[in-house]
């Protein structure tokens, strides 16, 4: 797969666990936002951003997740790194199971999430 297919399957992965806990999903068109979807959640509106990882960092044994959006072309590459107000909740589907971490438990970090036990409270499933 690549990146593309990738960020698909995380949305898509966000929208049937949303959808399966009666929560209403609304999308933006196009992909301008910092953010793949928005829910409602008792009147409330939540912005998600909805990442895919399947790589491991060296001497880690938990899968690690960009908390940027990488881009650019031949010439250049750029990564516009996340801040508080561009999304609420950080959905992460990993081979092994998903995750959702409110944008206060990531604030603090600059580059990347290593999803290590420090994250399990917010992991949603585990595959089989």
């Amino acid at each position: 797969m690549n990146t593309k297919e990738k960020g698909d399957v995380a949305v898509g992965l966000a929208i049937a666990h949303f959808v399966s806990e009666g929560k209403e999903v609304l999308l933006p068109i196009g992909d301008k936002q910092k953010y793949d979807l928005v829910i409602e959640d008792n009147g409330k509106f939540l912005k998600i951003q909805c990442k895919y990882t399947s790589y491991n960092a060296k001497g880690k044994r938990s899968y690690v997740a960009p908390l940027y959006v990488g881009g650019g072309n031949k010439s250049s590459n750029k990564h516009l790194h996340y801040k508080t107000g561009d999304f609420d909740l950080f959905f992460v589907a990993t081979p092994d199971g998903s995750y959702l971490i409110p944008w206060d438990a990531l604030k603090r970090l600059k580059k990347e999430v290593a999803l290590s036990q420090k994250y399990s409270e917010y992991k949603l499933w585990t595959a089989t």
